[in-house]
C-alpha cells in the first residue's frame, strides 16, 4: 500500500501501537543478542511500527480532534489525530534526572484548541522510554508544530486528556517523490483559485478587498454562479439542487498542477449575506462532511462573502484525515469577484472592482 505522506516519529509508544496494528507487524524483524546489532535491530523495529501505524491510518482513517469536538463525539476510549502547535515541558529535566538517577516530575504536552470548537486544550504526559533517539529530546522541547496520534482518557469542558501513541512530522513519501517538509505538507492541502490553470485568468486579476465591493454578489444566486463556474470549466452537466446532495458541483475537467482533478464544490449564495460562519454549514458542520464524502480529488468552498476562520479550520481539519487526506480551495466573496471578472460572467467585467493587473 502506497501513501503519500510519511512520518518521522520522535515518540512511538512500541506497546500501544503493536495493540492497534497486531504483533505481525514485528514478524520479519529480526532479533540477536549481540549488542553491536541492538541498536540497528531497534531501528528496524521502530520503523516497522510506524509503517504499520500508518497503513492503519489509511485503513481506519482515526478523525482529527477537531471534528470529534464539533461533532460532540471527543468522548473517552476515542482514538484520534490532531496537527498543530505543542507546548513541550519538562523533557530536557527529565533525562537529565534519570541520568543522575534522582526523581524527576513526567514530561508534559499540551495544546490550545479553537475557542469556536472547544476553548480548552489538550493534555498528555509522555515516557522518555518512548523517544526514537536522541534528538527527540530537542523536537520535543518548547513549542513545536507536531503530528500527534492518541486516546482520549478523559474529556472535561476545560481539558482533553489523552494518552500519546505518536509525536511526528508529516514527511515527504521517498517513494512518490513528493515535495513536502516538516510542516510542509499540511500547509500545502490547501490552495488557492491563483493556482487552479482552468482558473488561469484570475492571476490577471487583482481587486481592492473592500466589504463595499461585496454587495456586488448580493443579488447573484447561487445557481448563476453554479452555472459560470460549469462554463468556465466546459462541464456540460449542471445538476439542479435537492435536499439530500454531497456537493453542488462535481468536474473531472479541473486542471490542476498540469494535470486533470475530480473536484466537487460546495457553493453558498447570498442567502445569508454575511461572513459564512461554522453554523451556515448545516448542523454540526455536516455539510463539510458531506462535501469530503465525495469521491474528489480537490473539494471547493465558495461563498459570496467573507469567510470565516471556524470555517477554514475545519475545512483543513476535514482534509487532515491521514486515511484520506485531500486538497482543498476556499474561494470567498473576494475571489468570487475575480473569477466572475476574469471571465465576464453574472454581469462582471465592465466595472473596476477587479482589474487588470500592472
Amino acid at each position: 500500500m502506497t501513501v503519500p505522506y510519511d512520518l518521522t516519529c520522535w515518540y512511538l509508544n512500541s506497546r500501544r501501537i503493536t495493540e492497534l496494528v497486531g504483533p505481525d507487524a514485528l514478524r520479519a524483524v529480526g532479533s540477536s543478542s549481540s549488542a553491536a546489532y541492538a541498536h540497528i535491530e531497534k531501528m528496524r523495529e521502530l520503523h516497522a511500527l510506524k509503517t504499520a501505524a500508518i497503513h492503519w491510518m489509511q485503513a481506519a482513517k482515526p478523525l482529527p480532534l477537531r471534528i470529534l469536538l464539533s461533532t460532540g463525539n471527543a468522548t473517552a476510549g476515542k482514538l484520534f489525530t490532531h496537527y498543530g502547535l505543542f507546548g513541550f515541558r519538562g523533557l530536557h529535566k527529565f533525562v537529565m534526572a534519570e541520568r543522575s538517577k534522582r526523581p524527576a516530575t513526567i514530561p508534559t504536552a499540551y495544546a490550545k484548541l479553537d475557542e469556536e470548537f472547544f476553548g480548552g486544550k489538550l493534555f498528555c504526559e509522555f515516557h522518555s522510554e518512548h523517544l526514537t533517539s536522541t534528538s527527540a529530546i530537542g523536537e520535543l522541547s518548547g513549542q513545536r508544530s507536531k503530528f500527534f496520534l492518541g486516546l482520549i482518557q478523559n474529556a472535561t469542558s476545560k481539558e482533553i486528556r489523552t494518552i500519546p501513541y505518536i509525536f511526528a512530522d508529516v514527511v515527504e513519501n521517498q517513494a512518490l517523490g513528493q515535495m513536502y517538509g516538516p510542516g510542509t505538507w499540511m500547509r500545502d492541502l490547501e490552495i488557492h483559485i491563483d493556482q487552479i490553470e482552468s482558473f488561469s485568468r484570475v492571476t490577471e486579476m487583482k481587486m481592492a478587498r473592500k466589504k463595499m465591493s461585496l454587495d456586488h454578489l448580493r443579488g447573484i444566486s447561487e445557481r448563476d454562479i453554479k452555472i459560470a463556474i460549469a462554463d468556465i470549466l466546459d462541464e456540460p452537466n449542471v445538476p439542479n439542487d435537492w435536499g439530500g446532495e454531497r456537493s453542488d458541483l462535481f468536474s473531472s475537467l479541473m486542471i490542476v498542477g498540469g494535470r486533470r482533478v475530480s473536484s466537487a464544490f460546495l457553493l453558498k449564495g447570498p442567502a445569508h449575506f454575511r461572513p459564512m460562519t461554522f453554523g451556515d454549514l448545516g448542523r454540526n458542520g455536516d455539510q463539510i462532511e458531506r462535501l469530503f464524502n465525495e469521491p474528489a480529488e480537490l473539494l471547493v468552498l465558495q461563498h459570496c462573502h467573507e469567510v470565516t476562520t471556524p470555517v477554514r479550520t475545519m475545512m483543513r481539519a476535514f482534509a487532515q484525515q491521514m486515511g484520506n487526506p485531500r486538497r482543498f480551495v476556499i474561494i470567498d466573496g473576494y475571489d468570487t469577484i475575480r473569477l466572475l471578472t476574469a471571465y465576464k460572467k453574472c454581469g462582471f467585467g465592465s466595472d473596476t472592482l477587479a482589474r487588470p493587473r500592472g
